[in-house]
C-alpha cells in the first residue's frame, strides 16, 4: 500500500511525536477518497507499519474488519450521511476500544453530503463531538473541497490535502474503469492531473473527436493544397475548437519532449504517430507553431472570429514549416 506522500508523512510524523489532532478534514478526489481515508486509519491505529508488511491490525483495516475503525455514512446505498449517523458516532465514540488498540477511529466520507437537504443538520450535531472529543478518538472527515463545511467544523479541525495525481496514477485508474487504454491516455494527459476531468473528457465523443482531428491535422497536412480540409474538419467540431487547439499543441509539445527527453514523453501509446510529427516539423517549426496555435486560442477566447482565426492558423503552420524545414 503505497500512502499519499502529503497525507501519510504529516499523519505519521503527527501520530509519533504524540501531537496528531482529533479531527481532520482530508482533502481529495471523490473516486479516491475512501482509499485516502482509509489510509488515515491505517496511519492512526499503527504509525510504525506501512500496510505492506503483513501485519495483522493492518489488514483488518484494509478488510474493513477492525471494529475500532468506523466508517461513515451507514447507508452505502445512498452514501449521505444523516443525523442518525452522527448519533452513531456520538455515542461510539464513549466506548473504549474493542479490537487491540488504543483508540477509535471515524472516517466520514462527506463528499455526497456537504450539500441538499440535511447538510448543514449533521455538521451542526458534529459540532460537539468536535468540540469536545472523548479521549483516544479520532475523526476524519472526507470532501473535495472543505469550503463546502460549515465555517464553523472548519475552524475545529485540522486540514490534509491529498498529493496531485501523476498523469500515471490517473491514467492507471481510468484504465481500471475499463476504458479503452489509448483514449485514457489522452484524457490523462488533458486532465491536468485531476480523475474526475479525465473522466469527464471520456465521456464526452465530441471531445476525442477533436483530439482525432488534431491528430491527423498534425500528421498529415502538408501544404495549401490540402490545407482547406484540414480547416473543415475542425471547423466541423463547432464547440471543440478549443479542444482541438489543445490538444494539437500537446502533440507538437510531445514531439519535442520525444526528441531531447523522450523518457519523459506522456504519450507513448502514440510514438508512431509522434514520429511522423516529428518528421513534418523541425523543433524549431514546433516551438514557433506551439506559440501560434496558444495565440489563436486566446484569440478565439476573446471573441476573435473562429472560421478566419483557423484559416490564418492553419496557413501560418504550413509558413513556418516551409521557412524552417531541414
Amino acid at each position: 500500500m503505497n500512502f499519499d506522500q502529503n497525507i501519510g508523512e504529516y499523519l505519521r510524523r503527527a501520530f509519533k511525536s504524540n501531537s496528531a489532532a482529533h479531527a481532520y478534514i482530508v482533502i481529495g478526489e471523490k473516486q479516491v477518497l475512501p482509499a485516502l481515508l482509509q489510509e488515515c486509519a491505517i496511519i492512526t491505529i499503527c504509525p510504525d507499519h506501512n500496510g505492506n508488511d503483513g501485519c495483522e491490525t493492518c489488514n483488518k483495516v484494509k478488510l474493513n474488519a477492525h471494529q475500532d475503525v468506523i466508517t461513515l455514512p451507514t447507508d452505502e446505498v445512498k452514501n449521505r450521511l444523516t443525523v442518525a449517523d452522527i448519533s452513531y458516532l456520538t455515542e461510539e465514540s464513549f466506548k473504549r476500544p474493542v479490537d487491540n488498540s488504543v483508540c477509535r477511529v471515524f472516517l466520514i466520507n462527506a463528499s455526497n453530503s456537504v450539500s441538499g437537504q440535511g447538510a448543514e443538520i449533521w455538521q451542526n450535531k458534529l459540532l460537539k463531538t468536535l468540540e469536545e472529543p472523548a479521549d483516544g478518538i479520532y475523526l476524519f472527515i472526507g470532501v473535495t473541497d472543505s469550503e463546502s463545511l460549515l465555517p464553523t467544523v472548519r475552524s475545529r479541525c485540522q486540514i490534509l490535502k491529498q498529493t496531485k495525481l501523476t498523469l500515471n496514477d490517473v491514467k492507471s485508474t481510468l484504465i481500471n474503469k475499463g476504458f479503452e487504454a489509448r483514449y485514457c491516455e489522452m484524457a490523462a494527459a488533458m486532465s491536468g492531473g485531476v480523475i474526475s476531468a479525465g473522466e469527464r473528457l471520456l465521456a464526452n465523443p465530441q471531445i476525442f473527436k477533436a483530439y482525432e482531428a488534431a491528430l491527423d491535422t498534425a500528421q498529415n497536412m502538408t501544404s495549401t493544397k490540402n490545407a482547406l480540409k484540414y480547416a473543415s474538419a475542425a471547423m466541423a467540431l463547432r464547440d471543440g475548437i478549443t479542444d482541438y487547439l489543445a490538444f494539437y499543441s500537446l502533440l507538437l509539445r510531445e514531439s519535442i519532449v520525444y526528441r531531447l527527453q523522450s523518457e519523459l514523453c506522456i504519450l507513448p501509446s502514440f510514438k508512431n504517430n509522434i514520429d511522423i510529427i516529428c518528421a513534418n516539423y523541425t523543433l524549431p517549426a514546433a516551438t514557433a507553431c506551439i506559440e501560434r496555435i496558444d495565440t489563436a486560442a486566446q484569440e478565439i477566447a476573446d471573441g476573435a472570429n473562429v472560421t478566419a482565426t483557423i484559416d490564418l492558423l492553419l496557413n501560418s503552420i504550413l509558413q513556418i514549416r516551409y521557412l524552417t524545414r531541414d
